[in-house]
């Protein structure tokens, strides 16, 4: 699958589900960027980092309690503009690691 393919299939599933994601569905689409999540420091905060883009610090969302609770709307639309934002440096990213 191409890199921009990759890319425009995560982006696209998290448009579509902004309302209902869940806490892992979140990490694997970003685990498929080559995303690393993280725990954060308090109950439910994921820090995520990717080593493959160097002006990229980290981001963060907040699942909430429970098990694999759902994402508050706002959490996703900040993940998204991020990944809008690195949007070319992603896909670059993905085209070096593919196999």
């Amino acid at each position: 699958m191409s890199a921009k393919l990759i890319y425009t299939e995560v982006v696209e599933t998290l448009q579509a589900s902004k309302a209902n994601i869940r806490c892992d569905t979140l990490a694997e689409q970003l685990a498929r960027l080559g995303f690393e999540v993280r725990d954060g420091k308090r109950g439910g905060h994921k820090v995520f980092v990717h080593d493959g883009i160097p002006t990229f610090t980290s981001g963060s969302y907040n699942c909430g309690h429970g098990r694999n609770p759902e994402i508050k709307p706002a959490y996703i639309r900040n993940v998204l503009r991020i990944l809008w934002q690195y949007e070319s440096e992603i896909i670059d990213f993905l085209k070096r690691t593919e196999s």
